[in-house]
């Protein structure tokens, strides 16, 4: 009866209490556990209440079992009563135990008592885990009966030894059962710190319990089963169904090289579920999936489960090619023909490597992109990937060099606009990017990347200046050339929330290359309401150094502040923004939002070469707000929104991303 106080315990604790029970008990394990609250055992019974029966006859017929026994029990009422003059506990002298001893029962002096209740009351004082031992002893006295409780106290917890945890942390072991260590052991409080090893796996859902416990003197032994990984196979569906098969597209080092759960590793369901998110995130497959089964050589004590990792694959490579008409035209207004093609590949050389290609073939300029992303370099132990690319690109040069919508009309805007329109800005680029995680939750970039840049108009030609007469490039020619550095660093916590910032240092590594240096800070966080969520986003930049104005910050528009056209508030050489914004449920899969921007070049829209946005009346300063509707997609959640701005203008926005 000494540990029948865990029987009580979830029967994923029996294989923990069973020594104990048929060590102290002399009974089956299951029968401990149909107990729900501590007793002795039938033989205990016997021994206990013989000398009952001979000090009360009322009692004897109850005390030894048999026919008396197994006959029908006499209620309360039925049951002859005896007087009880004292009540005593012998056999410990920490006066602590005898407290807690005297505590548990409700026999007093003084009052009439039946077996049934004296029986209960050796039940609770088992039950209150620190005793080994319990027999009540009755004696005759001229008052009436004298009860004597005679208890052996559990030895004293001197130290806990666990075995075969091999991912249970020392300190874990250490917390469960510090309160405990130096004091009389209670089976109650020791069984409350097995539990608390068994949750420790629990939450982390890794397959291991304590499935033994045994005592040597006052230290108690664990033993621990953890179960390991054995064989970890890959099973590959082709493209269109098909029987799997052990060989797919991927060779198998580079699928087995994501996966942290390896032979003799202790199995975690979530390392299992990140290694499935690796493997998805490869983009070779259309769905992927892990089925564990007890490996041939597992055992109760040293469990084992094999894996097979189920990979239905997809397409990786496409093929597109197209042609039409140009937007703009030509002198004398008619349109040019234009062409285009694109590759891209997902699984080069069988090795996940990544290559996209694109060409834009027209009358007056090409345009060409060309990528090369190798995911883990060689193997690498930091999972280094890398990045190589060449691009002739051009983009909108409008929101600096653009005239401020939202400034007040006025004939000389007007003329200013509209020699300004078709601004585009061309970079020739090439350079290689390598990439790391850092620690959990962080990653790291470093790259390299030459740039040749001009302004052009929408004929083609080259231009150095805008129609106010400043100069659109650092150097005055008519293009500007740099040699850009780079580092990146990257902070995804848990659940939604983002820091990154970025250093770049354009090099002078010749005398006209240009030197400046480009700080960014952006952090957001998306906190939930029950079904509504809270968006809050804050970022700001700074450039030190030449600064050609193309290359400056704008401010304002669809990802900056809503309610202002593109670089609607200015241009600046400093700049910090912040976002507001409130999400909430609508009708499936749509989402409504409302929202607040603010968005400022912190006074130095001046110190841009040629001040464009003050050359446009732009006010350097601004907020918007709105309300809008947003579905989620796999590029990220598509937005329309209606905003107003300070002035009171209102616009429109079509979006990808989070706002802000």
């Amino acid at each position: 009866g000494v540990v029948a106080g865990l029987a009580a315990q979830p029967a994923r604790a029996t294989a923990v209490v069973s020594r104990w029970c048929d060590r102290h008990i002399g009974r089956p394990l299951a029968a401990a556990l149909t107990q729900l609250s501590p007793a002795p055992s039938a033989r205990q019974h016997a021994s206990c209440f013989a000398s009952l029966g001979t000090s009360f006859p009322p009692f004897a017929a109850l005390s030894l079992g048999g026919t008396a026994a197994s006959a029908r029990a006499p209620s309360d009422e039925e049951e002859s009563r005896v007087l009880i003059s004292e009540v005593t506990v012998s056999g410990v002298e920490d006066p602590e135990l005898q407290r807690v001893a005297l505590s548990a029962l409700s026999t007093k002096p003084n009052f009439a008592h039946t077996l049934k209740e004296v029986e209960e009351d050796v039940r609770r004082v088992f039950a209150t885990g620190y005793f080994s031992d319990v027999e009540p002893t009755a004696e005759d006295t001229r008052d009436g009966v004298k009860l004597t409780i005679k208890v052996e106290a559990n030895p004293v917890l001197s130290g806990v030894i666990v075995s075969g945890a091999n991912a249970l942390p020392a300190a874990v072991i250490t917390k469960a059962f510090a309160t405990q260590h130096g004091r009389t052991l209670n089976f109650g409080q020791f069984s409350r710190g097995m539990q608390s090893l068994n949750r420790w796996y629990e939450e982390r859902g890794i397959f291991g319990q304590v499935v033994n416990v045994d005592m040597q003197g006052g230290v108690a032994n664990l033993t621990v089963a953890e179960a390991l990984v054995g064989q970890v196979n890959l099973r590959f569906v082709p493209v269109g169904g098909g029987e799997a098969k052990p060989e797919g597209q991927v060779k198998r080092e580079i699928i087995m090289r994501q996966l942290s759960t390896k032979p003799g590793r202790v199995y975690s369901l979530q390392e299992a579920k990140r290694d499935i998110d690796a493997v998805y995130s490869m983009g070779i497959a259309d769905d992927v999936n892990i089925l564990p089964q007890p490996a041939e050589d597992s055992t109760s004590t040293c469990p084992k489960v094999d894996l097979t990792l189920n990979i239905v694959e997809r397409k990786t490579g496409g093929l597109s090619a197209g042609g039409g008409l140009s937007v703009q035209g030509t002198e004398g207004g008619f349109p040019r023909p234009i062409g285009s093609f694109a590759y891209s590949q997902r699984n080069l050389f069988n090795r996940n490597q990544k290559l996209t290609a694109s060409v834009q073939m027209g009358q007056m300029d090409s345009l060409f992109r060309v990528s090369h992303t190798d995911p883990w370099v060689g193997g690498d132990a930091y999972r280094t990937s890398r990045t190589c690319s060449l691009m002739n690109t051009r983009s909108s040069g409008n929101a600096i060099h653009g005239k401020a919508v939202d400034a007040e009309d006025s004939a000389d805007a007007g003329d200013a606009a509209s020699g300004e329109g078709g601004l585009v800005v061309g970079r020739l680029s090439g350079g290689v990017e390598y990439q790391r995680p850092l620690a959990t939750g962080w990653s790291g970039t470093a790259g390299l990347n030459w740039q040749r840049a001009k302004c052009i108009d929408e004929r083609g030609n080259a231009q150095t200046q805008d129609v106010y007469g400043s100069p659109l490039t650092f150097s005055g020619q008519e293009h500007d050339t740099m040699m850009m550095g780079l580092l990146r660093m990257v902070y995804s916590g848990k659940g939604d929330t983002q820091m990154v910032a970025s250093v770049e240092q354009a090099l002078p590594l010749r005398p006209d290359w240009l030197n400046f240096n480009r700080f960014r800070l952006r952090a957001e966080r998306t906190t939930r309401v029950g079904p509504w969520k809270m968006y809050l986003c804050g970022k700001a930049g700074a450039i030190l150094g030449d600064l050609p104005p193309y290359e400056a910050f704008p401010i304002g528009g669809t990802n900056s502040v809503r309610g202002y056209a593109e670089g609607g508030i200015g241009t600046g050489r400093n700049f910090v923004g912040a976002t507001s914004e409130l999400i909430f449920p609508l009708v499936k899969p749509l989402d409504g939002t409302v929202f607040v921007d603010y968005g400022s070049d912190v006074d130095s829209g001046a110190s841009v070469l040629g001040d464009p946005a003050g050359a446009r009346g732009k006010p350097g300063s601004g907020f918007g707000y709105g309300a809008g509707i947003r579905v989620d997609s796999p590029v990220g959640p598509l937005r329309l929104e209606c905003a107003w701005n300070d002035r009171g203008i209102r616009r429109f926005h079509l979006g990808i991303g989070a706002g802000g």
